[in-house]
């Protein structure tokens, strides 16, 4: 197995735990008894599993032994094993930000495409740094005046997932409200606006944001933000991310995230196409002058 193009450890370490439970399961053994024949708890098994619980080397050996895993798979899940000991960029963020977000930063690095419903602020990967300052400072009552600089930063850092080799695609249907909401007030709203004008004129191939008009009414998506995550990987599902003001939420269950699929398409469907949104944006910028 070469290096992946992409690398995050909370991929790898996700990509790792599934191959280890789907191997566990074609053997018929439960989570509990391959705990026991290896000397963990069910636990350990279960998190290593789930991505969110570190294998040392000595542990997958005994797992790769006990599972009859062949050698030129395991050869691979070491790789994946070791991918997933390296120390990100997002952990130096730690502090700042609560476990499921650091989380949801490590599935967005080793993600190939995101979908996104945003009907109050554009997508984080989209906003400029004034645009994400004027969010941060004014959305936000519980952030201090000292951690504005860093989440900036952080908010910076993660669209280096949009250039490079690899470049991540981006599909996004945003509510019209959003693109007319002032944040920052006119001129840093029509910086922002221009940013997006000149994201969807100079790379169509990654970049199709679909404007939702007031005019469309209701629609299957009006409920809230969400985000779709897609994964270069076949044996990586779909991923959820869901953020609202006190709370968010990663969402794996398979026919959970079916339903946010099927509520993408619909919205997408419903909202203007490409050359309309463009002309929508262009036609709003205009009017913060």
């Amino acid at each position: 197995m070469s290096q992946p193009a992409l690398t995050s450890p909370t991929v790898h370490a996700w990509e790792l735990g599934i191959r280890l439970r789907e191997r566990r399961e074609e053997l018929g053994l439960t989570a509990v008894a391959a705990g026991r024949a290896s000397g963990i708890t069910q636990a350990y098994v279960s998190g290593v599993e789930s991505g969110r619980v570190k294998l040392p080397a000595d542990r997958l050996a005994q797992l790769v032994k006990i599972y009859e895993i062949e050698p030129s798979e395991a050869a691979e899940l070491e790789e994946l094993r070791v991918a997933a000991m390296q120390r990100a960029w997002w952990h130096q963020y730690s502090q700042l930000f609560p476990a499921e977000f650091l989380r949801f930063l490590g599935y967005e690095a080793g993600a190939a495409e995101i979908r996104s419903y945003d009907n109050e602020l554009l997508h984080g990967l989209l906003q400029t740094e004034e645009y994400a300052r004027a969010v941060i400072r004014g959305g936000n009552t519980y952030v201090r005046l000292t951690e504005i600089d860093r989440r900036i930063s952080a908010r910076m850092a993660r669209q280096a997932r949009l250039t490079g080799e690899v470049p991540l695609r981006l599909t996004t249907v945003v509510a019209e409200g959003a693109l007319r909401q002032q944040v920052g007030g006119p001129t840093v709203m029509r910086a922002q606006l221009d940013h997006l004008a000149a994201l969807l004129t100079e790379r169509p191939h990654q970049f199709d944001i679909r404007v939702m008009p007031f005019a469309a009414g209701a629609h299957p998506a009006l409920g809230g933000p969400f985000q779709i995550l897609s994964f270069p990987s076949p044996r990586l599902p779909e991923l959820v991310w869901q953020e609202v003001l006190t709370s968010s939420d990663i969402i794996d269950q398979s026919s959970r995230v079916a339903d946010y699929v099927v509520t993408f398409a619909e919205a997408q469907e419903r909202a203007l196409n490409s050359a309309e949104s463009l002309a929508l944006i262009q036609r709003i910028a205009e009017e913060m002058t």
